[in-house]
């Protein structure tokens, strides 16, 4: 979602850029030697927990000596970008800059193999992935393994939390609120997702595959009703609610009958963190994983679980978690940006269900982990059967596609309809509830301003034919006449079918409302159905490419911010209806699709203005790692413990399977750790003092948790300096001890 700024903020920044702006400063990362950053021993006992689990053979209407056709294997990577000084991807604002860590941001892989067929499925902690980044994982894959994994079977898809470092999509638009291309964002990104498949294909052993469902209650809300609304009645009688609360849920299951892993998929934004956040998180889907896989492996450090739990995206595009709604900052007045609006530079935003948006991230994401844990422990239906990935590269501009009616649920022959162009309207200006909109410009905007369509234009401008295609959106910004740096939108997109053992995984790449999941779902289902199969259908969200929303024909014509985001028309959807159909029908009797054209690599022609790091200073008569403020001397839990330490910026080492702070615990004769930078109850803050004398402060911060083991603590920071001539020096800085009591 783009707010108020991003939107005033865009053509400007593309003036300068069509204006010459030509200069690439390229940003350099340093990647962090494992000899120098390796941590102190690590506790196992830190935390208590109560969880029972019950035998995974025992869950389960198979018989228990039937045989494995598939193996399988899971892999965990930490893929933390910079934390600091890169502003984040998702809500667009130019001033939402890291600062720190409070969740790290991990990549989630699993493999499936039946004889010769394979197929990875990634969820990664960040808002959406691009093919820049999956095409050099695959190339990274190609030298360990060969031609085993490629761009066809090699599905990557982004958790979509708004708390992560931006810069990696390469695209101009996508990348602009970055103030452009971070090669270290990417190359984190990267390295990350590259590490947990090498992992998942290291881990690979004869596996049962179980399918399971459950529905959660009140932990989402659809923000535009209206929009919704619009579908035809008929369709949405066949539902009970306005949103898609489905968990779907595929367990890994070892010959053992231990458990291997557990893929998720759960329709809601992450954005429970809203825009005012400056620490990397993962959200509330990153944190359904550290919670499920916390109660899985107790004994297990955060972000090193041996059993996997990875929650994708679904049908998220109009599912809000912010479930007491949106109200205006100061008069308390509930507010849309469409009907009902705000004073003049009063902002309209959604919060809830906690007090904070920490709060409310821990509530949605416990809730969401707790569904899954729910169905782990149910009987489930084992998948059986053939493995097949159906994967297409479609031109959307030149697709044409039968309609669809969603009455009927028919395709009609006789009406063609075609993509467009990709193109925003002016709704796309709004934002949504879940970020604020200063100038409160408003939802469903369905005619243009001439005097702004002009300025515009001068940047970029539509023809007759986009405006015809994109009726009735009035297109604020032709983006897929924009080719200056490069291009500015994407007009080659993935479309993805696995189907695993009879359950239908959909691969779409960008955000589908509810109903366009719904669509999708029972035009692929209905294929299954009439080959005499039951239906297991999900969608997958955000997968491979991010193209922003999918929305209904329906809801297309009202141009909220989901449709005036929907940047390929009104039959955008019509299109992956009409090609997943297509693709289910491939994987069920056979047969090859044409792969259709990969998209050009245009990363040489970024830019990027984040300037890189020169030098790291101190204050006279200070070193590196020096404690400025001490923890208090004695904490309980619910107490913080914190403290400060004269810093050097992060971006010289991102600490990838490491960690900038440490709580530790004096146990017999050594320090052991308890707590990292990943783990819930810390936060590192990292702020510059000064950039004329490039110095900086660190502060961590530990709130100390219940069921605490008492004894001597200490907090530890580790850092990486800069010299002016380029080289890197690890230091630590560790503060007084301070007990720690029940």
């Amino acid at each position: 979602m783009v707010p108020l700024a991003g939107k005033i903020i865009i053509p400007i920044v593309v003036l300068g850029v069509v204006g010459g702006m030509t200069a690439l400063i390229v940003v350099m990362v340093n990647e962090s030697d494992d000899s120098t950053t390796t941590e102190g021993p690590t506790s196992t006992t830190a935390y208590t927990t109560t969880t029972t689990f019950p035998d995974i053979t025992t869950t389960t209407d198979a018989p228990n000596d039937r045989e494995m056709i598939y193996e399988a294997g899971v892999g965990i990577a930490d893929m933390t970008g910079p934390c600091v000084e890169f502003n984040f991807m998702g809500y667009a604002e130019f001033g939402q800059t890291g600062r720190g860590i409070h969740l790290r941001q991990f990549s989630r892989a699993f493999i499936f193999a039946k004889g010769d067929t394979r197929v990875v499925l990634v969820t990664a902690d960040v808002m959406a992935i691009g093919i820049a980044v999956r095409r050099e994982v695959v190339k990274n894959l190609k030298e360990l393994y060969g031609d085993m994994y490629t761009l066809r079977n090699v599905i990557l898809t982004g958790t979509h939390t708004h708390s992560a470092p931006g810069g990696h999509l390469v695209h101009f638009l996508l990348d602009i609120t970055i103030l452009g291309f971070s090669e270290e964002t990417f190359n984190a990104y990267v390295a990350g997702i590259t590490r947990s498949i090498v992992r998942a294909h290291e881990s690979m052993v004869p596996a049962r595959l179980f399918f399971g469902q459950t529905r959660l209650w009140d932990m989402h809300v659809n923000r535009s009703p209206y929009s919704y609304n619009q579908n035809p009645a008929e369709e949405r009688q066949r539902y009970d609610t306005n949103t898609d609360n489905t968990l779907t849920q595929v367990r890994i299951v070892k010959g053992d009958g231990s458990l291997h892993g557990v893929l998720n998929w759960f329709p809601v934004h992450t954005t429970s963190m809203n825009m005012t956040n400056h620490l990397i998180s993962s959200d509330n889907l990153g944190y359904a994983a550290l919670r499920m896989e916390r109660e899985l492996n107790p004994n297990s450090r955060t972000g090193q679980p041996a059993i996997v739990t990875g929650f994708f995206s679904s049908n998220l595009g109009d599912v809000s978690p912010n479930t007491r709604g949106a109200r205006c900052e100061f008069s308390g007045r509930p507010c849309d940006h469409q009907f009902a609006l705000c004073q003049a530079l009063e902002r309209c935003f959604a919060t809830g269900p906690g007090e904070d948006m920490f709060d409310s991230t821990r509530i949605i994401g416990t809730a969401v982990a707790n569904a899954a844990l729910e169905v782990l422990k149910s009987r489930g239906t084992e998948l059986w059967g053939e493995l097949a990935v159906v994967h297409q590269f479609l031109d959307m501009p030149q697709q044409v596609a039968s309609k669809y009616d969603p009455v009927a649920r028919t395709f009609n022959e006789n009406k063609p309809v075609r993509g467009c162009v990709p193109a925003l309207g002016y709704s796309f200006a709004s934002g949504t509830i879940d970020g604020a909109n200063v100038l409160n410009i408003t939802q469903g905007t369905t005619t243009g301003i001439p005097q702004l369509d002009a300025i515009v234009a001068a940047l970029v401008e539509p023809t007759a034919e986009d405006i015809e295609c994109h009726a009735p959106k009035p297109i604020l910004l032709a983006t897929g006449r924009g080719t200056m740096p490069v291009p500015w939108h994407p007009h080659v997109v993935s479309a993805s079918l696995v189907w695993l053992g009879g359950f239908a995984l959909l691969g779409v790449p960008g955000e589908p409302t509810t109903m366009a999941g719904r669509r999708l779902k029972d035009v692929v289902g209905d294929a299954v159905r009439r080959r005499g199969l039951t239906p297991m259908v999900e969608v997958s969200g955000l997968t491979n490419e991010y193209i922003h929303y999918v929305t209904t024909f329906e809801e297309y014509q009202v141009q909220r911010y989901e449709g005036a985001s929907t940047i390929y028309g009104p039959h955008t959807l019509d299109i992956f209806l009409n090609k997943l159909a297509e693709f289910v029908t491939v994987a069920i009797e056979g047969g090859e699709l044409e792969p259709g054209s990969e998209p050009m690599d245009h990363r040489n022609g970024t830019i990027g203005l984040v300037p890189r790091v020169i030098l790291d200073g101190t204050p006279f008569g200070r070193s590196f790692g020096d404690v400025l403020q001490q923890p208090p001397s004695a904490v309980s839990p619910g107490d913080l413990a914190s403290a400060t330490f004269v810093a050097a910026n992060p971006r010289n080492d991102l600490r990838q399977e490491s960690s900038h702070i440490m709580v530790e615990r004096y146990e017999g004769n050594d320090w052991v750790v308890v707590a990292t930078d990943a783990d819930w109850e810390t936060k590192f803050h990292w702020e510059r003092l000064s950039t004329l004398f490039a110095t900086s402060q660190a502060r961590v911060e530990w709130h100390v948790p219940s069921g605490v083991i008492p004894g001597p603590h200490r907090l530890v920071y580790r850092g990486a300096s800069r010299s002016i001539i380029g080289s890197v020096t690890q230091f630590t800085g560790v503060s007084d001890t301070f007990q720690v009591s029940r």
